[in-house]
């Protein structure tokens, strides 16, 4: 595996709790949700609004799998839940 930063993927594949899974697929948001490319830069503690709604991002989880990285990144609702 390379280390080089070009290895490193873009954006955050998103995870939800099942909290959040349940609250977005009663809005009707799921797909517009697991949709999302968070970027790299996106922490434990912020916030992400879909469509009015707001989930908090409570875990950042780097995956290796075959020589291939990624960042799984998991949301809850309701976002007071999360750090601040």
């Amino acid at each position: 595996m390379s280390s080089s930063p070009a290895s490193l993927p873009r954006g955050g594949r998103i995870v939800l709790t099942a909290s959040a899974k349940a609250f977005a697929d009663r809005a009707g948001i799921l797909a517009a949700l697991v949709g999302v490319a968070l970027p790299l830069e996106c922490m434990v503690g912020d916030w992400v609004t879909v469509s009015g709604s707001d989930f908090a991002v409570m875990r950042r989880r780097w995956v290796l799998v075959d020589e291939v990285v990624s960042l799984e990144i998991t949301l809850d609702h309701p976002a007071g839940r999360g750090l601040r």
